[in-house]
């Protein structure tokens, strides 16, 4: 039998403040685009069944699963409207809250007061309790411990898979909140966290208090392919209990499916949380995306971090290790780890690190060799105290028409110290892959401090840095061993 997919609703238009006519206006749309989804359902049905038979089944037909209430901010009576016809069951059929399993409810009350902005979210969510929803988004919404409660209705669903929770200001109290929903077992049947293969916490204000509280979701969970904690005002402990709490749940076999992992903006400077973390990486074999911008690894941290993402011999897509301050040795850990993957990393970003020229030559050193050219997409060394060395030797690894690099799309090497000849070698290798470098430092003279008894350096650091490496890699292992 012929099937239609099910309609998503989308409140079309700009970002704007929704009055009770303009919600109006959405739900006569919706009305329109339903009825002739219906319509054509029913001459489906109609083809495939006897009348009986069709009408029955159009009863139970889900013409929409999913819903964008995104980017505008509703009053009361709009948020009002819009429930009740969600709520409403649909010409005789089901509701339409009823089949949705996608919400989108980010950003549904800015520049609301409090009281305000909470009805309406209550309001918008409370439309819901019948549905069955999958994936729920409701960042960038002002959600204080208040906020949590209002939200509740969605927030419990043991169907709930997918949950972002960005740029909502949670504090440690309301990560708590957030916990003990995702967390508690009443029924015995296991719980939300458990169920979980997405969450996402960014640009929130909960401190070292919610990076306990996400060590207890992480603590219960199974299924996570997507994790995103950043940017949470962590500190080194916080740091520390988040990097262990994720060595806990993937050492013990748990979450062996992550595909993604953003954890920019914590501070993993402390030996016991990159240890931690080393352990934890070398368990994703499944990892193609890692965010570790500005972690405060160093040197010593990114050697620890590229050792374990060879042991797990994950198929890694997007790498992004900036802001770390890593210098030239840990450039030649990165180069080492490139040239092992065997050319799988399609986007690598490094800036605002001290790599300086030599550093940048172990990185485009590492991209030569691969016999159908490297699947580099995208490579990004802004701020990265580059000069005329790295900038040669980029342009060699790039090879005649980009043959070594086929697959270069974007190459970003701005804020570094380019000479005007230098710059317009790399307009012309690189052409509109290049781009615009409006923060070059033309003086060019990134280069002028290099010396040989620096590379000197960073053999001596190395041989003491493989003993440590060695003896975390064993120690891993012997944790994997049935």
């Amino acid at each position: 039998m012929a099937q239609l997919a099910p309609l998503k609703l989308e409140v079309p238009g700009e970002r704007e403040f929704v009055e009770a006519n303009r919600a109006r206006e959405f739900v006569a749309l919706w009305t329109e685009q339903l009825t002739a989804h219906r319509q054509e359902v029913q001459a489906i049905l109609s083809d495939d069944n006897n009348d009986a038979s069709a009408e029955a089944d159009l009863a139970n037909v889900v013409l929409c699963d999913r819903i964008r209430l995104s980017d505008k901010s509703f009053s009361d009576e709009a948020a009002e409207i819009i429930a009740a016809f969600l709520k409403e069951p649909f010409m005789g059929g089901r509701s339409i809250a009823s089949g949705i399993l996608y919400a989108e409810l980010d950003d549904i009350i800015a520049g609301r007061m409090t009281e305000m902005g909470l009805h309406v979210l209550q309001t918008i969510c409370d439309a819901f309790v019948n549905a069955k929803l999958v994936d729920v988004n409701l960042s960038d919404n002002a959600i204080g411990q208040q906020g949590i409660g209002a939200c509740q209705t969605v927030l419990s669903m043991p169907s709930l898979e997918r949950l972002a929770l960005c740029n909502n200001g949670l504090s440690e109290a309301t990560m708590a909140e957030v916990a003990d929903i995702l967390t508690k077992d009443e029924s015995g049947t296991g719980c939300i966290a458990a169920n979980l293969t997405k969450i996402h916490f960014y640009n929130n204000m909960s401190g070292e208090g919610g990076c306990k509280q996400f060590a207890r979701i992480l603590e219960k969970s199974s299924k996570f392919t997507d994790i995103r904690f950043s940017s949470t005002r962590a500190g080194k402990t916080g740091s520390d209990i988040v990097a262990s709490a994720l060595d806990a749940a993937l050492e013990e076999g748990r979450n062996a499916n992550l595909e993604k992992l953003d954890l920019c903006d914590n501070n993993f400077g402390n030996k016991a949380s990159q240890d931690a973390l080393f352990r934890a990486l070398g368990c994703t074999t499944c990892l193609k995306y890692l965010d570790l911008r500005d972690c405060d690894l160093e040197d010593d941290g990114v050697k620890k971090v590229c050792h374990a993402l060879f042991e797990s011999d994950s198929a890694l897509e997007h790498l992004d290790l900036s802001g770390n301050n890593v210098g030239r040795r840990g450039a030649k850990q990165i180069a080492d780890y490139i040239r092992d993957s065997g050319g799988k990393l399609k986007v690598l970003c490094l800036d605002d690190n001290d790599l300086t020229s030599r550093g940048v030559v172990h990185i485009a050193s590492a991209f030569h060799g691969s016999e159908d050219g490297h699947a580099i997409e995208r490579l990004q060394l802004n701020c990265t105290m580059c000069g005329a060395i790295g900038a040669r030797a980029l342009i060699d690894a790039f090879g005649p028409d980009g043959k070594d690099l086929p697959h270069l799309k974007k190459i970003c090497l701005d804020g570094n110290s380019f000479k005007e000849d230098i710059v317009g070698e790399l307009e012309v290798a690189f052409d509109n892959r290049l781009v615009e470098m409006e923060e070059n430092d033309s003086d060019g003279e990134a280069d002028d401090d290099l010396s040989d008894e620096d590379s000197d350096e960073e053999d001596d650091d190395e041989e003491e840095q493989n003993g440590e490496v060695d003896a975390l890699t064993d120690a891993m292992n012997k944790s994997l061993v049935v």
